[in-house]
């Protein structure tokens, strides 16, 4: 008789284990986990109504069943969002904490400006000037195919990115326009109208600090109203009055 009664509770467990699993599955698929809200985090430069629009379709989708990756893909299609992290709140909760890309520079066009990030991504194109000032990048011209999300390969554009990249914190406030020549030489134009010229390279830490500590040294300050540029390409920096 053992061998019969182990059988029939090994039976029973198993049936209880499956209807148990059977239930619980269709638990988590019921509509108690559906979407019924989205909050969007993290947006300064982003209108909150164009990132709603790329998720329209989430609301009353399973909470727990959802597909993430196809969601990213979708927000990743904003020009401005660098990234998208999902944050789950259950159980029909859903909260999605955007990264937008940062402007670092404007590229001059014709009847406007562009945005660009560190990257050479194309951000947006402006008729006016933006209410934040940036850096103008002078001496690059766009392909007229280029658009919003577009990285663009662009050696002189690349070679003023990496300046800016460079330039120490303090020194950025008075960065007014780089200008890039047809063989990637680099002057600088600080908002006080001096120029600066760099040269070509494709490190100038050294001769940007340089830079900062000679425009805030108290000898320069004296005269600086007569200074028309300042040359870096030598071994030492000359003062052109």
């Amino acid at each position: 008789m053992e061998p019969r009664k182990s059988t029939t509770s090994f039976l029973y467990i198993s049936i209880l284990l499956i209807l148990s699993v059977v239930g619980i599955s269709f638990f988590l698929q019921s509509s108690y986990f559906n979407i019924e809200a989205i909050s969007i985090e993290g947006l300064k430069e982003i209108p909150l109504n164009e990132i709603e629009r790329l998720t329209t379709d989430v609301t009353g989708q399973n909470l727990i069943m959802l597909d993430q990756r196809q969601l990213e893909q979708k927000v990743l299609l904003h020009p401005l969002v660098e990234s998208v992290e999902f944050k789950k709140k259950f159980p029909n909760r859903l909260v999605l904490e955007v990264k937008e890309r940062t402007p670092v520079a404007l590229v001059l066009v014709n009847s406007g400006v562009v945005e660009v990030d560190g990257k050479g991504i194309y951000l947006r194109r402006l008729e006016g000037w933006p209410e934040q000032s940036y850096p103008v990048i002078n001496g690059v011209a766009l392909p007229d195919t280029a658009g919003p999300g577009q990285e663009l390969d662009l050696p002189g554009l690349r070679a003023a990115l990496t300046l800016l990249g460079q330039a120490p914190q303090e020194l950025e406030p008075w960065i007014g326009e780089i200008y890039v020549n047809p063989i990637q030489q680099m002057i600088l134009f600080l908002t006080d109208g001096v120029e600066v010229r760099l040269g070509k390279a494709d490190a100038w830490t050294e001769k940007l600090k340089s830079l900062y500590t000679l425009i805030n040294d108290e000898g320069y300050k004296s005269f600086k109203n007569g200074v028309r540029y300042i040359d870096f390409t030598a071994a030492k920096p000359v003062i052109g009055r």
